[in-house]
């Protein structure tokens, strides 16, 4: 507009400048210096201007811009706002999670207590898998699932193996568009249509414990701090299943022998007397094996006492694949002893089971340093209630019995008659 204006005024001020020169009434050579004044007060006005405008238009620009960043800063901030309740929430949760997980000793506890927190922060989610890590294989423990579905990954997937490889947390959050997947070898996604996933390995440092993997139909289900969340509850549970194993060793330590890994003798009492009381109750047999190494003593003066522990541990296991863990107690009853109580035992199991353990014994033989040790035992076995009404009774009967076969021979076994 100024611009139009003043091209306006200079035409008519020449326009009436070169008419009165035209009509001689004021002289050219006059005219033509306040001609090029007037010009160039005109050009420095109109440069002044356009400075002024620019100055002008990039503040307002400036404005505009910081205009708009406060606008998306309020936008951040209300979002934000909006979500603290949920967070504050899944934190509170949390917070219970943890206590409630330091209050289970129980390793089957521990692992039941993550699935539940792991459906309780994520209630709507389609399925959650939680895998074990035992003897370096995967195998699935524990799932919850929305629907009825089967569950095929009894060992894992691509998922779990790459959890096990970067020991990290992982989002997913379309199978269909992760690179690092060929959605093509996922099985949840072929079998449950399942498109987001988020998945944590329950680890301590290095030491990996299991996994848990949590499965949705919607894509772009999951958020980063879900996955969070999910790594949070799996260290928790990581801490309190280590401190539930370590338990469950202090517990083994404290009742079994630590050559045979057989129960202690105190501990054996205890169970039997436990029995004993049972099959009182349920008018049942209970049947006991004393069982003794024959000539031990020749064995350690000849090959020396590594050989003798190997001998122990070999009737450890003689004893553990001929009883089975249910049907039995079976304990190292001091030096090379070995007691044996059959729960619902008749008399002519007892006599089998000792056979069994004789025959065995002789079968499986010793290889050290290219020569066969043999070695044989001795049985005396005892029956509740026809040879004794408590436990130490029962015991000692099969113990007179024990050293009868001793005295017979040894390599046998000596029973009821």
């Amino acid at each position: 507009m100024y611009n139009l204006i003043s091209v306006i005024n200079l035409l008519v001020f020449l326009a009436l400048a070169l008419s009165a020169t035209l009509i001689g009434k004021i002289k050219f050579l006059f005219f033509l210096p306040i001609l090029l004044l007037f010009l160039l007060l005109f050009i420095v006005f109109n440069k002044l201007r356009l400075n002024l405008a620019r100055g002008l238009r990039s503040e307002s620009e400036n404005l505009q811009e910081k205009v708009n960043l406060l606008a998306q800063n309020i936008s951040e901030k209300k979002k934000i706002s909006d979500t603290l309740p949920l967070k504050n929430d899944k934190i509170t949760s949390l917070f219970d999670i943890s206590n409630e997980l330091f209050e289970l000793y129980k390793p089957e506890e521990v692992l039941n207590h993550l699935i539940f927190a792991s459906q309780k922060l994520f209630p709507l989610t389609d399925n959650i898998l939680l895998f074990t890590l035992i003897n370096n294989s995967l195998q699935l423990n524990l799932s919850y699932k929305k629907e009825e579905c089967v569950i095929k990954e009894k060992a894992g997937g691509i998922i779990e193996k790459w959890l096990l490889r970067h020991n990290q947390s992982l989002l997913i959050e379309d199978i269909l568009k992760d690179f690092r997947f060929d959605c093509n070898k996922v099985t949840a996604f072929h079998e449950r249509k399942i498109r987001s996933f988020i998945a944590s390995p329950v680890s301590v440092g290095d030491n990996i414990l299991g996994a848990i993997r949590i499965e949705s139909k919607t894509p772009i289900y999951f958020s980063m701090d879900d996955s969070r969340y999910l790594r949070d509850i799996c260290d928790l549970g990581a801490v309190a299943l280590e401190r539930a194993n370590l338990f469950i060793k202090a517990e083994e330590l404290a009742i079994k022998d630590s050559l045979t890994s057989l129960f202690v003798k105190d501990y054996f009492f205890k169970r039997t007397k436990e029995e004993l009381k049972r099959a009182k109750y349920k008018k049942s047999h209970l049947g006991t094996l004393m069982i003794d190494i024959d000539d031990f003593k020749n064995i350690n003066d000849t090959y020396g006492h590594i050989v003798g522990d190997i001998v122990l541990k070999q009737m450890s296991k003689v004893l553990l694949s001929v009883i089975p863990e249910d049907e039995g107690i079976i304990a190292r009853f001091g030096g090379e002893e070995f007691v044996v109580t059959l729960i619902e035992c008749s008399q002519e199991k007892l006599v089998k089971t000792g056979e069994n353990i004789i025959s065995r014994v002789q079968k499986d033989k010793i290889n050290f340093r290219r020569k066969n040790i043999e070695f044989t035992v001795s049985i005396g076995a005892a029956l509740y209630p026809e040879d004794a009404i408590d436990e130490i009774d029962l015991i000692g009967r099969a113990d007179v019995r024990l050293y009868k076969a001793k005295r017979e021979g040894k390599n046998r076994l000596c029973s009821i008659g």
